[in-house]
């Protein structure tokens, strides 16, 4: 939306800036308005279809909205916008939910983590590309704005590749009765022969979850969908099941109430409140910011997350974008948006900067992936792609609400859009340090201890093996005799 060709095409110039702003933020909110109804058919696609066709169906779509895009007209821009939102809503709940029941547990969290990188490292190649576009491309030239939206397509194209060469979910296989073959993709994706120990254990503690769930809900072989989807729901609302649910919807809140997808969309006139002038220093200062995200990204969620574990990071996460979007904030009160009359930036306006990058930093490590690991890890299976479906469904929702207004706050009440979100992260770094457990580390089958719950599982399993020693010490007497 910075390049000069972009908003000559679709009208962003010679217009009142309260037009500028509603046609951007319509443009913007047009995809989460499609990424949040595709929410809504996440979950039965992923529970009846399956975890792997919902995200080759999912990326088809957005390959097709992303190619009806380039046309060039604002009724094709938006129906490409929503179609491709329509793709990555479901991928946002199925792709956490995916790696969460395929991920050992010992690197879970790394495996989840790199969602989150892809994601920053996306970002990253979107701004650059922008900026190259308008480095290297005539502002009057259409292809200006179509190379920056024409390059989804190929990368769809390499996603929807890669999910070919995916397998079933084993824990859904093994929901859905196809024991055996659960067995055999367990295998495959562990390295190990379908005998070795550990596959053994592993395997057993999922059906031991599954048996559990389906003594709990009272599920039987003849049930309908209907009948299965209704118990699901009266699961949901149980006291112990809703509050572990509710960890990741809350926390998906908080990620967006910090302000970090207003400061993605908006990082052009953000940079220029700052006192960064100029589209070509904006896209720079947009750029090193999308460096800053995908490093920070990389790091800790690599390095940090199955060693710190998810509480830590969270909390001094909060604590960094606290003390960043306040001294931003402090700043644009202080100094105003006006660049100083050599056309440079003061040395407060400088560390006013800095501070973003460091916001972001702090946002990256903390409340960007955490949530989505929250949503999937901490629930049990029935409910599993329950609690992935409404924590995305609420990231998607708040993250149209924060898109939509972040240009009027600017507009109307500049700094004090810095304390509003500030604010926010003080509620949710209270919120973790009374409400958040850590999962470091925990089998996805024993998720109910550390929230202080009955593992049934575990006595599931320890019940089994005391039958299995039993009857063998019973043969072995019987052989005896």
């Amino acid at each position: 939306m910075a390049l000069p060709s972009f908003k000559s095409q679709f009208g962003l110039t010679g217009i009142p800036q309260n037009q500028v702003d509603q046609l951007s933020s319509n443009i913007v909110i047009t995809f989460q308005a499609g990424c949040l109804l595709a929410c809504a058919f996440a979950l039965p696609s992923a529970e009846i279809l399956g975890r792997y066709p919902t995200l080759v169906g999912s990326s088809i779509i957005f390959i097709i909205g992303a190619a009806i895009q380039i046309v060039g007209t604002l009724n094709t821009f938006y129906a490409g916008r929503f179609l491709t939102g329509i793709g990555v809503g479901p991928l946002t709940c199925v792709v956490p939910l995916y790696l969460s029941e395929v991920a050992p547990p010992a690197i879970r969290g790394r495996c989840m983590g790199l969602f989150e990188i892809m994601f920053q490292l996306a970002g990253l190649l979107g701004f650059w590309i922008s900026y190259g576009a308008n480095k290297s491309i005539p502002g009057n030239s259409p292809s200006q704005w179509r190379l920056p939206v024409a390059i989804q397509v190929p990368l769809g194209t390499v996603f929807l590749i890669g999910c070919l060469t995916f397998s079933e979910s084993p824990r859904l296989l093994v929901k859905k009765d196809r024991v055996d073959k659960g067995l055999a993709v367990l295998a495959r994706i562990r390295g190990l022969d379908p005998d070795h120990e550990y596959v053994q254990r592993e395997f057993a503690n999922i059906q031991a979850e599954v048996q559990q769930e389906r003594s709990a809900m009272g599920l039987g072989p003849g049930d309908s969908r209907w009948a299965v989807a209704k118990k699901i729901l009266h699961d949901c609302m149980r006291k112990d099941i809703a509050r572990r649910i509710s960890v990741g919807v809350i926390m998906q809140f908080f990620s967006q109430m910090s302000g970090i997808n207003g400061i993605n969309y908006y990082s052009p006139s953000i940079f220029r409140s700052l006192g960064l002038v100029g589209t070509d220093t904006g896209l720079f200062a947009t750029g090193i910011y999308g460096v800053v995200k995908a490093v920070s990204s990389i790091l800790s969620l690599t390095l940090l997350i199955d060693r710190m574990g998810r509480r830590p990071l969270l909390l001094i996460g909060a604590v960094i974008m606290i003390f960043s979007l306040t001294f931003v904030g402090v700043y644009i009160k202080i100094n105003g948006t006006t660049a100083p009359a050599d056309g440079g930036i003061s040395q407060a306006g400088i560390a006013a900067c800095a501070f973003i990058y460091i916001f972001v930093i702090g946002y990256v490590s903390s409340f960007a992936g955490i949530p989505y690991m929250l949503s999937s890890e901490c629930v049990p299976l029935n409910v599993r792609a329950t609690s992935a479906t409404l924590g995305a469904a609420m990231q998607w929702l708040m993250n149209l609400v924060i898109s939509k207004i972040t240009p009027y706050l600017i507009a109307s009440i500049g700094y004090g859009t810095f304390f509003f979100f500030a604010a926010w992260l003080v509620l949710g770094f209270l919120y973790v340090w009374f409400f958040v457990p850590e999962t470091k580390g925990v089998s996805l089958e024993h998720m109910a201890k550390v929230f202080g719950q009955k593992d049934e599982v575990e006595q599931l399993v320890r019940e089994d093996e005391e039958k299995r020693v039993e009857a063998q010490l019973k043969a072995e007497q019987l052989e005896r005799v």
